[in-house]
């Protein structure tokens, strides 16, 4: 109790190194700009802003006409706001692309300067030297001098930057209305330039049509599906001919636009100027007081009477006269006042005497001819838009369809290829043909790149995957495309490897001669066929040798739902094989007259038949051979294993022979028809090793049985394996249920990813119209759904098992068997005879267990350790 307290002892500290470092990265100043750029620009580039400055662009192209052709004076103010604050949206707009994108305010940089002007040095010619200097000093890109030009152009438009625009104020003198008059006459040709250089805001809405373009391109996939026709994601080299060709449409316009007004005369009205004229000197002659005043006084005052009311004239007003009259002439009262009307819509005539002493001014309305102007400008407007699009769209749409769109297509294609070489149909159908117009050179050319990909899918196989889409990985910003990398390390991988061999291949050559090469093809397009139906891959073809392969996930072998039943779909495969060969003997056999005679001549009963040897392990997988000539494939002592193993099938009369580390991965359904036949050590290092088969007797096959009676087997047992699946679900809790489910479909081959979408009844690769008439009546080698079930309720399996051992007689060999392991070789004596004399001495393994024995002397060697080495 007295002594010291006891110290705290401080809890550890755990501390995410990678999510502190992830903050600060984010927090850092560099991060964060570009992350507010990168929101900035998106805001600019959502749907919604989009519309908003589409709706900003068409009020500022008809706002103008619509207030002179709609509204009086009293609503310019109005007008005149909502102009200023689409001109500071424009603004805002402006700079921050200037911020966000990097292609649009393009600024010279001094390494840029350097380089060309080393550039410009080496360059032959001076021209050549003045243009790379020039491209090194440019100053912006196109739009961004479209945008400003178009958004200055609202100057013009808005008073208050532009205060001379407003003209001379009401009650000025009669020199400012001359000055007025005279600037409006010279002033006509550049308001048809200001109307002019308000067309160029149309950009914007070529913009919103490049933007809804590049939104339709940028929603297809890399790898779409097999049934989708949108047009591939754009590549730079659509991006560039549709920018250009845009460029051109749109400057080809505008230029037209400005040349045509400067070419036209100008038309001038001078019969009001003749008439104040007239007037002027009728008042400048009533100073003459030598005779008849009145006279003069009336002829003036019924000039002037007529011109008021004979014209549009708002205001007239005499100044340095002193002969008693009036100096304000009287307008009808009809007529519109002179301070309601704007600027555009009056003009103003000053006439002067000889010393400029005296001066008649005049103002007249033009409201109906600013109308008329103003519904023209609404309507040249509406032309112009029109013109853009349907102009873009012209010039685009051959250039996309015979150019852009197949070059598009084809990189895609190398894209999809080198995303997955072997996982999709990379091929044109014939609504792509017809599209794009069939005979054109790029379609040929995109027909090739996908008969290439076809051939290096059937060449390389699953083996060579990774060295296609290293190849042909166009993408790399590193620059590891620019040349093939074919030799290198490899991967190491697990897998099941199967080694299959054709009997009698040796004498069948000879026989058959150039024909061998259907015989082969023939077995391969079925034993191909059915394997990759079950998740399998064809790896190499040695003459009469095939090596199979179905890659493992190491993580996935405690259980065989989580292996997806690879170990089953092996023998399936294997078992469904030999059974489609017995079955189609004449296909497979279907040779010349001359060919058949030297064959069954040679070998009178003769049968095509296969060996087969299965194991599971490890392997390097990757390119073989030199820069000259590669094979892809794999290199493993577990290679090699599956070999020995398909080699001593025939020293054990079996069809099939599997080794322990391949049997560990098969079900329990499946494990229960199989049967140890020995144990062997390859090498003094090596250990030792269980061989297994699966008991089947392919010789009672039959042959005869058509291919509809196939087809309704086939339906039967998948009626029979659901009603079994659904009593051992009963069993099982909903979440296991769940997990098989998703286990048993969950992994796939590259190659079977080949028809995904496909049902396996109908599967696109087989019984092919090309492989019908090569290889002749191809039969049909769909196979139904693997389940974990088959070998119980198939009709086929189970037949091929009652002709094959019992039960008892299982129980019989698994009795002598083990005594043989254990060194009781007198039971193991009695049992394999019994076995050898029940099947008429028909039982490979018990012969073959028989005669090791009989080498000694039907006696256990004082080594004997329960294995033999071979």
């Amino acid at each position: 109790m007295g002594g010291s307290p006891r110290k705290k002892r401080p809890r550890p500290c755990s501390i995410d190194i990678e999510s502190v470092c992830r903050i600060m990265k984010c927090r850092s100043p560099i991060a964060g700009g570009k992350i507010v750029k990168e929101r900035c620009f998106e805001v600019l580039d959502s749907n919604s802003a989009t519309a908003f400055m589409t709706l900003v662009t068409f009020y500022v192209l008809y706002s103008n006409d619509i207030l002179l052709l709609c509204f009086d004076k009293s609503a310019d103010d109005v007008f005149v706001a909502i102009s200023s604050v689409s001109f500071f949206l424009f603004l805002v707009e402006i700079l921050i692309q200037c911020w966000c994108k990097e292609d649009y305010l393009k600024l010279p940089t001094i390494n840029g300067l350097q380089n060309a002007w080393d550039d410009a040095m080496l360059a032959p010619k001076f021209a050549d030297r003045i243009k790379i200097v020039l491209s090194a000093c440019h100053v912006g890109s196109f739009y961004f001098w479209l945008d400003t030009i178009s958004t200055f152009s609202m100057v013009f438009e808005i008073p208050w930057l532009l205060p001379s625009s407003m003209g001379p104020a009401a009650g000025s003198s009669n020199v400012d209305s001359a000055r007025a008059g005279k600037a409006s006459r010279a002033g006509a040709k550049a308001a048809r330039l200001v109307k002019v250089v308000r067309m160029i805001r149309l950009i914007r809405l070529v913009k919103l049509y490049k933007y809804f373009s590049n939104k339709k391109r940028k929603e297809g996939t890399i790898v779409p599906a097999d049934d989708e026709t949108d047009i591939p994601p754009e590549s730079r080299l659509g991006s560039e001919m549709s920018d250009r060709t845009t460029k051109r449409v749109i400057v080809g316009i505008l230029f037209m636009l400005i040349v045509i007004p400067l070419l036209q005369a100008n038309e001038y009205e001078y019969s009001d100027q003749l008439q104040l004229q007239m007037i002027f000197d009728r008042r400048v002659s009533l100073a003459d007081t030598e005779s008849n005043v009145e006279s003069r006084v009336s002829n003036w005052r019924f000039s002037e009477d007529y011109f008021l009311n004979n014209t549009s004239c708002v205001f007239l007003e005499y100044e340095g006269f002193n002969d008693g009259q009036h100096n304000i002439g009287i307008i009808p009262t009809s007529r519109s006042s002179r301070d309601s009307l704007r600027v555009i819509e009056k003009t103003a005539i000053t006439i002067f005497d000889a010393d400029q002493s005296k001066s008649l001014a005049a103002e007249f309305d033009l409201s109906e001819k600013a109308d008329e102007e103003a519904l023209s400008s609404i309507l040249l407007t509406s032309f112009v838009i029109i013109l853009l699009a349907v102009g873009t769209m012209a010039f685009s749409h051959d250039v996309n369809n015979l150019v852009i769109i197949p070059i598009e297509r084809m990189v895609q294609l190398v894209k999809e290829i080198s995303v997955n070489p072997l996982g999709g149909n990379h091929s044109l159908d014939a609504a792509d043909i017809k599209r794009m117009d069939d005979g054109m050179e790029t379609t040929l050319l995109l027909k090739t790149i996908s008969k290439i990909a076809g051939l290096m899918r059937v060449g390389f196989g699953e083996a060579g995957a990774e060295i296609i889409a290293k190849n042909l990985n166009i993408s790399n910003e590193d620059g590891s495309g620019k040349s093939l990398s074919l030799l290198g390390k490899g991967n190491k991988i697990h897998s099941i490897f199967v080694f299959c061999d054709v009997r009698n291949f040796t004498d069948t050559t000879e026989c058959l001669q150039e024909e061998v090469m259907l015989f082969v093809n023939r077995i391969a397009y079925i034993l191909h066929g059915i394997v990759v139906q079950y998740d399998g891959a064809a790896n190499k073809n040695i003459g009469d040798a095939f090596l199979l392969t179905w890659k493992v996930d190491p993580l996935c072998l405690h259980s065989c739902e989580a292996l997806n039943y690879y170990g089953d779909k092996a023998v399936l495969s294997l078992v469904k094989t030999m059974i489609l060969m017995r079955r189609h003997e004449e296909f497979l056999c279907n040779f010349s007259s001359r060919s058949l005679s030297a064959l069954y001549e040679r070998m009178p009963r003769y049968k095509c038949k296969m060996g087969c040897g299965l194991h599971f392990g490890w392997a390097i997988e990757g390119a073989i051979g030199s820069d000259k000539k590669i094979d892809a494939s794999y290199i493993s002592p577990h290679v090699n294993w599956s070999e020995f193993l398909e080699s001593s099938t025939k020293a054990y009369g079996v069809p099939l022979l599997m080794s322990e580390p391949f049997f560990e991965l098969l079900s329990p359904v499946l494990k229960k028809h199989c049967r140890q036949v020995d144990n062997i050590r390859k090498g003094e290092t090596e250990e030792v090793t269980g061989l297994y088969t699966f008991d089947a007797n392919f010789d009672v096959v039959d042959v005869k049985r058509a291919k509809k009676n196939f087809d309704v087997v086939t339906d039967s047992q998948q009626n029979i394996s659901q009603h079994v699946r659904l009593d051992e679900a009963s069993n099982l809790s909903s979440s296991n249920r769940i997990s098989n489910r998703k286990t048993l479909h969950k992994r796939r081959t590259q190659f079977s990813k080949v028809n995904k979408g496909v049902t396996q009844r109908k599967h696109p690769s087989l019984a092919r119209p090309a492989a019908s008439s090569l290889l002749g009546e191809a039969p049909d080698v769909s196979m139904p759904f693997f389940m974990v079930d088959v070998w119980d309720v198939d009709p086929e399996i189970r037949e091929l098992r009652k002709y094959a051992i019992t039960d008892t007689q299982r129980k019989v060999w698994n009795r002598g068997f083990d005594a043989y392991v254990k060194g009781d070789w007198s039971l193991a004596l009695v049992c394999f005879n019994d076995i050898n004399d029940t099947t008429s001495g028909g039982d490979g393994p018990a012969q073959f267990l028989l005669s090791k024995m009989e080498e000694h002397n039907f006696v256990v060697p004082p080594d004997w350790k329960g294995f033999r080495d071979v």
